[in-house]
């Protein structure tokens, strides 16, 4: 297992230290921009601060190991699944623009005449299909992925309010894992005779219980964290990962500050899973005739970089490119940038930094700042654009009122937007076979502009991507108007 070929199975202070920066690091090197904040890792060392702004609360907020989940009430909605014509837009027959229930979901709501076959296979009744997801809720840093929970249970409200799959309404039977490879594998083993499915779990143990996810052939629609359990031929995942680096906006900033690339400055953490994702990045910057003149890796604790500030002044850096630090050590580097006047061509960073604590952190620091992602503008800028976003934000604040939503909540959401396509497209005697057949068609998927295109089916990886520059305080679309996004500007690199 991971933690086993990393060397850390002790559960001391620095051991849920280091599985706090390996775990911003996986997220950073998969390419989605997901990230751990400084708050949590420094809630690891013991430092009583809490899970961050976005409300991380306990796992009773969700529902407790073991309990159900309907996902919040299953009021009406007159919005829908219609989403932007972007290409692959998941199978869907979207009402392009309109914001309005699909066809699709309308054809499989309700039973048909000659009934939906009842209990059909695990976790399927007449009246309602069970859905499992184990995440991390508790243990040393509380609420941790809370957010996938809650976009889970958003997507599943919203179904419900439609009339559910062929005449059965979906609950989540949420399970935590308290941070625990043990407890992921027992919680975990026990929905695979309980739930239909997984959607949207996550946690850094997930793959505590392999043999048995790829044995019972359950649908799972889990974004992984672990290499094992994405190459398992029953997972699908809305951003398939891999080694490399996508090329596109690599290949935009070369054109954009052709002379800027020929001195770049990084920062990236010191551990070695974010070492790999700076060089991934590095070496596909390099392919294209990058020049890297500086560069650290850093520790979790530091505040202040005013030495690497004097240090990339010295060595002439045009571009400052990060890639393997969180939001909060972006904005303290951005902030003593600030302070040294010091103002590189371009101030590049690759999916971290939308999120809204760097404002706040950083103020007018980082203004200008560009930050490229392979999601849409999913807090609610792109909501007039991209209708996905608004009934994304929706239903999340249905669920959980007064909720920020994190990127850990949109793949909650997508996944289970996955998950139910293929349900749907698998008729009303559901078994787990036919929906695994049906994630087997659904090669091109976008959650109807919600995410770049990428390749469940087939495990391939988005390229393509939108960016985001901090302008007047608050992030707006750069280069990328919505609701697209750029898809021709390169491919993706793998050393």
């Amino acid at each position: 297992m991971l933690r086993e070929r990393l060397g850390m199975r002790s559960r001391s202070a620095g051991a849920w230290s280091l599985r706090i920066a390996l775990l911003a690091a996986l997220l950073v090197a998969s390419g989605c921009g997901a990230r751990v904040t400084q708050e949590q890792k420094l809630a690891a060392h013991g430092q009583g601060i809490g899970a961050g702004s976005n409300g991380g609360g306990s796992q009773s907020d969700n529902g407790s190991s073991g309990g159900d989940s309907s996902g919040g009430t299953a009021t009406g909605a007159d919005s829908g699944t219609g989403g932007a014509a972007t290409a692959g837009s998941g199978g869907s027959s979207a009402a392009s623009g309109s914001g309005k229930t699909t066809s699709a979901d309308k054809a499989a709501a309700a039973a048909p005449s000659g009934g939906n076959g009842g209990a059909t296979d695990v976790g399927v009744t007449g009246d309602t299909i069970t859905l499992g997801n184990v995440s991390t809720l508790s243990g040393p840093v509380p609420g941790i992925f809370q957010g996938a929970v809650i976009g889970t249970q958003a997507a599943v409200a919203y179904a419900n309010s439609l009339g559910g799959i062929y005449g059965r309404k979906l609950k989540v039977d949420v399970r935590d894992d308290q941070f625990d490879t043990g407890q992921n594998r027992a919680q975990t083993i026990d929905l695979l005779s309980k739930a239909f499915a997984f959607a949207g779990s996550f946690s850094l143990y997930d793959d505590a219980a392999l043999a048995e996810i790829n044995k019972s052939g359950i649908p799972d629609t889990t974004y992984s964290l672990s290499e094992a359990r994405r190459g398992l031929p029953n997972n699908f995942s809305v951003a398939p990962a891999s080694n490399g680096w996508r090329l596109g906006p690599l290949q935009y900033y070369k054109q954009k500050f052709p002379q800027a690339i020929t001195a770049v400055g990084s920062l990236y953490g010191d551990i070695p899973s974010a070492k790999a994702s700076h060089e991934a990045a590095k070496g596909a910057a390099q392919s294209l005739g990058y020049k890297f003149v500086y560069e650290r890796g850093t520790q979790p604790t530091e505040t202040d970089f005013t030495a690497d500030v004097v240090a990339m002044r010295q060595a002439g850096v045009k571009m400052v490119f990060i890639v393997a630090e969180d939001v909060k050590a972006t904005a303290r580097l951005a902030n003593s940038m600030a302070q040294q006047g010091f103002k590189p061509d371009a101030f590049i960073v690759g999916g971290v930094a939308y999120d809204p604590s760097l404002i706040a952190l950083a103020g007018k620091s980082v203004e200008g700042l560009i930050n490229d992602q392979q999601q849409a503008a999913f807090q609610g800028e792109d909501s007039s654009s991209v209708p996905e976003v608004a009934l994304f934000n929706q239903w999340v604040s249905k669920v959980k009122p007064g909720y920020k939503p994190d990127l850990f909540a949109t793949f909650g959401w997508s996944e289970t937007r996955l998950l139910i396509q293929a349900m749907q497209a698998a008729g009303a005697k559901l078994t787990r076979a036919s929906v695994i057949a049906q994630l087997k068609q659904i090669d091109n998927f976008d959650d109807h502009g919600m995410l770049a295109p990428a390749g469940p089916a087939s495990k391939r990886p988005a390229t393509c991507y939108i960016m985001l520059q901090v302008k007047n305080g608050k992030f707006e679309r750069y280069d990328s108007p919505p609701p697209g996004y750029r898809c021709n500007d390169g491919g993706y690199w793998k050393p």
